[in-house]
């Protein structure tokens, strides 16, 4: 989870902190994990009253600080950070094209019109600009086809991709539903297509965007904490964390 929308975050504990301040502290068990609100697969989406498991795509598993801090040591990016090469002038940035620039102006207001844009970098072997947009309640990634100027993909977290080019994690907490909503996608010849979304009901991401990531052996690893156990009483992100690989499933 980016940073920049802590501030949303501490504003949203104000409606529930009370909340995890009565909650007992919960440690996460495996079977927890699995646990989700609804599946939207094919544009249709399902909600489940009662608990259901998610049994496809991924397979999920609590693990030790020390193999998450040794997978860290293999993490795959191919984002190239080069934040300096298209500054931010007068509350514009501007991206130049092969066929058009493109531009990105800022609209900083105290109101639901608020827009304010990050240039955060570039994934050369897409051909892609990546652009952070943070709004009044929201925040995107969207890329930028540095060819035709054309905005490719616009994902509602950071897109981290998989080591072998062929799949693409976007994970955040949901301050509003108290889930972990992921999106899945799959590349096909530099194609991004979208395969599910779901939201876990028991646990939610800790950390920020760099604290997760794909490792080189194709899993894909993060700190979490149990939902309950967001919030600190002072109403702080809580940072007894605990750890979690997904592996996609064949």
């Amino acid at each position: 989870m980016n940073s920049k929308a802590y501030l949303l975050l501490f504003v949203l504990f104000l409606s529930f902190g009370s909340k995890a301040q009565n909650d007992s502290i919960k440690a996460l068990v495996e079977s927890d994990l699995t646990i989700i609100t609804y599946l939207t697969e094919n544009d249709s989406t399902t909600y489940f009253n009662e608990d259901e498991s998610l049994t496809k795509y991924f397979k999920l598993e609590l693990i030790d600080s020390k193999l998450y801090k040794d997978k860290k040591k293999k993490a795959v990016s191919f984002l190239t950070a080069d934040t300096l090469a298209h500054k931010k002038t007068n509350g514009i940035i501007t991206l130049p094209c092969q066929k058009k620039t493109v531009t990105f102006t800022d609209l900083p207001s105290e109101e639901e019109t608020n827009r304010v844009y990050e240039y955060i970098g570039q994934i050369n072997w897409l051909n892609a600009y990546m652009v952070y947009g943070m709004y009044w309640e929201d925040y995107d990634f969207t890329l930028i086809d540095k060819t035709s100027g054309e905005r490719t993909s616009t994902f509602v977290d950071f897109p981290n991709i998989s080591a072998d080019k062929k799949k693409i994690i976007c994970l955040g907490a949901n301050v509003y539903e108290n889930t972990a909503d992921l999106d899945f996608y799959i590349i096909d010849n530099k194609k991004i297509i979208q395969k599910m979304n779901t939201g876990f009901k028991y646990w939610m991401p800790a950390g920020e965007n760099t604290d997760m990531f794909w490792s080189n052996d194709g899993n894909f690893y993060l700190p979490v904490v149990a939902t309950n156990n967001f919030w600190k009483p002072d109403g702080s992100l809580n940072d007894q964390w605990q750890y979690i690989r997904i592996k996609p499933l064949p």
